[in-house]
C-alpha cells in the first residue's frame, strides 16, 4: 500500500513538472511571437515614415521645379531602357547598312564606325539609341563558310555568358532580291544561325516582283527553320524609268522583330526604331496603365483636392518615360517650357495649374480625389501626352514639325477631351 502511494506521488510530481515545462515553453513562445510582432510593427511604422518622407520630398521637388524633376526622371528612364541586340548578316552589296539606317530613328551603321568584335563581326552602337547591331562587313563568296559560321556562333555564345545587356536577341539575314538565285552559302549560314537564334529572312532592294517570287519559292522549298516568310523590303524610295517606287516592308520587319524580342527590351526597340509610331504608342500605353494603378493606390486614402500635388511626381515620371519610349527629340529648353506650361511652377496646388481648371469642373467643391478619380486624372494625362508625341512624330515624318507654341495647347485640348470622356464622376452623375 505504501509503495502504491509512493508511486502515485511520484506520478503526480512528474505530471506537475511536465505541465510546468509545457507552460514555460508556451510562455517563451508567446514572448517570442509578441516580440516579433512588436519589431514588425515598429519596422512597418519606420518604413511608412520613410516612405512618407520620401513621398513628401518627391512632391516638394516636383512642385518646386517640375522641368528639372522631369529632366531627371527622363535621364533615369533612359538608363533603365536596356538594349536590344540584333545580328545582321548577308553577302556583300545586299544593302545591310541602308536597311539598318532606314529602320532606326538615327543612323547607326555608318561606314567605318563599327568596332570589331571578331574578324568578320563588327559592333554598331550610338549613344542615346538603345539598340546594338552586330554586322558582318559583307561576306564574300570566297570566304570559308565554316570559318564565318564558327565566328557567328562564338559571338552568340559569348553574348549569353557575358553581361545581360549584351545578349543577342534576333538575327536578320539579308538576301538581295535582284540576284538570279539563292546561293547555297546563304542557306547554310541561315541554318547555322537558326540553331542559335530566331532568324528573319529579309529580301532587300526589292524592285522586281517576279524575281522576288522566284527567290521566295526556292526558300520555301528549303523548309528553313526561320520566323515567317521572307520580308520584301526597299529601304529607300527608288526612281526607275520615270516612276518612283516607295520604301516598303520596313513596318513588317519592325513588327516581326518586336514579336520576337523579350519583354525586357521591347521598350528599348520601340525607342530605337523610327518606322512604326504605333509600336511606340503600344509601349507607352503599358506605362500609362502602370501609372494609373500607382495613382489609384495613392488615392486609396481620399486626397483633399488642394493636396492633389502628391500625384505630381508620379505623373511627371510617367510623362518622362513616355517621352523616352517615343524617342522625342526636343531640346531641353523646349521640353522644359512644355512641362512648366503644363503644371506651372513654384508649388502647384493641384495636378497642375492648367489642368486644375479642367479638373475642378468635375470634382465638386470640397470633394476628395479618391482612387478612381486619381486614376482617371492620370490616365487622361498619359493618353493625351501619347497623342501629342504621336502627332509630333507624324508631322516630323512629313517634314513639317509642330511649332513649339502649338504643343501646350494641343496637349491641354487632348487632356480635356480624354478626361471628359473618361471622367467617372460625370458618368456617375449622368
Amino acid at each position: 500500500m505504501a509503495d502504491e502511494n509512493n508511486r502515485e506521488r511520484l506520478r503526480a510530481r512528474v505530471g506537475r513538472a511536465r505541465r510546468a515545462a509545457a507552460q514555460g515553453l508556451n510562455d517563451v513562445r508567446s514572448a517570442v511571437v509578441q516580440g516579433a510582432q512588436e519589431v514588425s510593427k515598429r519596422a512597418a511604422k519606420s518604413a511608412a515614415k520613410r516612405g512618407h518622407k520620401k513621398s513628401v520630398s518627391a512632391t516638394e521637388n516636383a512642385s518646386a521645379d517640375p522641368a528639372v524633376f522631369f529632366d531627371r526622371e527622363q535621364q533615369k528612364a533612359m538608363q533603365d531602357l536596356g538594349t536590344a541586340n540584333i545580328l545582321i548578316s548577308g553577302q556583300t552589296g545586299v544593302g545591310k547598312s541602308t536597311l539598318i539606317n532606314a529602320v532606326l530613328r538615327v543612323p547607326v551603321a555608318e561606314e567605318g564606325t563599327g568596332k570589331p568584335v571578331t574578324e568578320h563581326v563588327r559592333r554598331y552602337h550610338k549613344e542615346g539609341v538603345p539598340v546594338t547591331i552586330l554586322d558582318t562587313p559583307g561576306i564574300e563568296l570566297g570566304q570559308k563558310k565554316r570559318e564565318v559560321i564558327r565566328e557567328y556562333k562564338k559571338t552568340i555564345a559569348s553574348s549569353r555568358t557575358g553581361k545581360p545587356e549584351d545578349l543577342i536577341h534576333v538575327a536578320w539575314y539579308c538576301i538581295d532580291a535582284g540576284q538570279a538565285r539563292v546561293q547555297d552559302y546563304d542557306l547554310e549560314v541561315i541554318r547555322a544561325l537558326a540553331e542559335e537564334l530566331e532568324v528573319i529572312v529579309v529580301l532587300t532592294q526589292c524592285v522586281d516582283e517576279e524575281r522576288a517570287d522566284g527567290l521566295e519559292a526556292v526558300l520555301a522549298g528549303e523548309n528553313l527553320p526561320v520566323r515567317g516568310s521572307p520580308i520584301r523590303t526597299l529601304a529607300r524610295p527608288r526612281t526607275m524609268i520615270g516612276r518612283t517606287l516607295p520604301a516598303r516592308g520596313l513596318e513588317e520587319l519592325v513588327e516581326r522583330t518586336d514579336d520576337i524580342l523579350p519583354e525586357a527590351v521591347k521598350r528599348a526597340f520601340a525607342n530605337a526604331q523610327g518606322v512604326v509610331i504605333s509600336l511606340k504608342a503600344k509601349e507607352a500605353h503599358k506605362l500609362v496603365a502602370a501609372s494609373v494603378t500607382a495613382a489609384a493606390g495613392v488615392g486609396a486614402a481620399p486626397i483633399p483636392a488642394p493636396d492633389a500635388a502628391v500625384l505630381l511626381p508620379l505623373q511627371l515620371g510617367m510623362l518622362a518615360r513616355i517621352s523616352v519610349v517615343f524617342g522625342i527629340d526636343l531640346s531641353r529648353d523646349s521640353m522644359g517650357k512644355l512641362i512648366t506650361g503644363l503644371v506651372g511652377g513654384g508649388g502647384p496646388t493641384l495636378v497642375g495649374r492648367q489642368l486644375a481648371q479642367t479638373l475642378l469642373k468635375y470634382v465638386p467643391a470640397g470633394a476628395a480625389i479618391n482612387a478612381t478619380v486619381a486614376g482617371a486624372i492620370t490616365a487622361a494625362l498619359g493618353e493625351a501626352y501619347i497623342q501629342l508625341c504621336t502627332e509630333l512624330l507624324r508631322r516630323q515624318a512629313e517634314g513639317r514639325p509642330m511649332p513649339e507654341v502649338e504643343m501646350l495647347p494641343y496637349l491641354l485640348d487632348a487632356y480635356r477631351a480624354v478626361f471628359q470622356s473618361k471622367n467617372p464622376l460625370r458618368r456617375r452623375s449622368g
